[in-house]
């Protein structure tokens, strides 16, 4: 189990590898983080499934900072389920505030002040 700043318990963690990703992600909506030794290092969301947005991290498509680490020593994934609207405040909230050096370009769209309700 993972929890974050705001105590939320996220699932996982679990190994940033092909075959983690296709036995432990969820194919549903929510936010998922890879961590570096227990450090946040990029954030994403999916509104259809997690797995598959995972699945083009560790096959080398979508970020490409994050791709590069598929398979190396010390990264592990997380996951949180909510709802796609909830992701993508939680996302954009974290990236305003605290973005992890992975992800790549700012997103304010969708920003929240609290996201403790989430």
């Amino acid at each position: 189990m993972f929890t974050d700043k705001y105590f939320r318990i996220w699932t996982g963690p679990f190994p940033f590898n092909d075959a983690s990703v296709r036995q432990n992600a969820p194919a549903t909506s929510g936010v998922y983080q890879i961590l570096y030794l227990g450090e946040i290092v990029y954030i994403g969301i999916s509104s259809s499934s997690i797995r598959g947005r995972l699945i083009k991290h560790v096959t080398g498509h979508g970020n490409w900072a994050a791709a590069r680490r598929a398979n190396a020593e010390g990264y592990e994934f997380v996951y949180f389920l909510c709802d796609a609207t909830s992701a993508s405040q939680i996302e954009s909230h974290v990236l305003t505030n605290d973005p992890p050096p992975f992800n790549v370009k700012p997103e304010y769209k969708n920003f929240i002040d609290n996201i403790t309700v989430h």
